[in-house]
């Protein structure tokens, strides 16, 4: 009976801390003056719904989809039935953002949970009959290395035939934590820059396996270079930096 009550507690303390999250995100997209950069045509076409592609951003820059969401872009995200993809569901479903969840565990092998992979899956499908809306995710999430492309999205953008698509905001008043990804949080009333990156085309589905690297390192540095241009527009005095990884 105790675990079950501190289970109850637990649940209304995030169900809470969720809430508040997203009253202050709805505050700060109410009150910040908005202006874009680098692919608009491309946002445009998007919010207008005559575009379908993966947008990719780094985990620490991901949270203004809300704000594309809010003008038209027909957003989904992508989240295994976890924890982390229970927490991403009430973060992003207020703002009109859908979510493709992986499926639950085997109940007759309970340690064999394929969420993530089933997520993926379902993502891939979801893009191969859609011509009209965006599967969001961050490469590098949710644990790191920051600013470093997991393969998931390069798989993704090949199996499904759609393009790869960088995008990050930056704002000179913002508040950046010190978590992992420096996680950036925005201030309400703050002036956002918002900039799209060149629609990035994948290797034929049927690609010899040598162009799939080459590929994926594309995607990490045109994500890095959206985020490092939101930043200089900005006038942020820190540039966004890629974690260093051994070789």
């Amino acid at each position: 009976m105790r675990l079950l009550k501190s289970a109850r507690t637990q649940e209304r303390l995030i169900a809470f801390g969720t809430a508040i999250m997203v009253a202050y995100l709805r505050l700060v997209l109410a009150t910040a003056r908005f202006s874009y950069a680098g692919n608009t045509d491309l946002q445009q076409r998007a919010r207008a719904g005559n575009a379908s592609f993966i947008m990719c951003s780094w985990h620490s820059r991901l949270i203004m989809v809300t704000h594309e969401a809010q003008n038209g872009l027909k957003a989904h995200g992508i989240a295994s039935r976890s924890e982390d993809g229970d927490l991403a569901a009430r973060l992003l479903i207020p703002f009109g953002i859908g979510l493709i969840r992986g499926s639950s565990a085997n109940p007759r092998k309970p340690s064999k949970d394929k969420g993530g992979a089933a997520a993926l899956v379902g993502a891939i499908a979801f893009l191969r009959k859609t011509d009209d809306a965006v599967v969001a995710l961050t490469p590098d999430g949710p644990r790191g290395p920051r600013g470093r492309c997991h393969h998931g999205v390069a798989t993704m953008s090949i199996r499904s035939g759609k393009p790869v698509v960088p995008m990050a905001w930056a704002s000179r008043h913002a508040i950046g934590l010190s978590t992992w990804d420096r996680f950036l949080v925005p201030l309400p009333f703050s002036r956002i820059t918002i900039v799209w990156g060149p629609e990035i085309t994948p290797p034929p589905r049927d690609a010899m396996e040598a162009e799939f690297e080459p590929f994926r390192l594309r995607i990490e540095a045109a994500i890095t270079d959206v985020t490092r241009e939101a930043d200089r527009i900005a006038g942020r005095r820190t540039i966004f930096t890629p974690e260093e990884v051994a070789a």
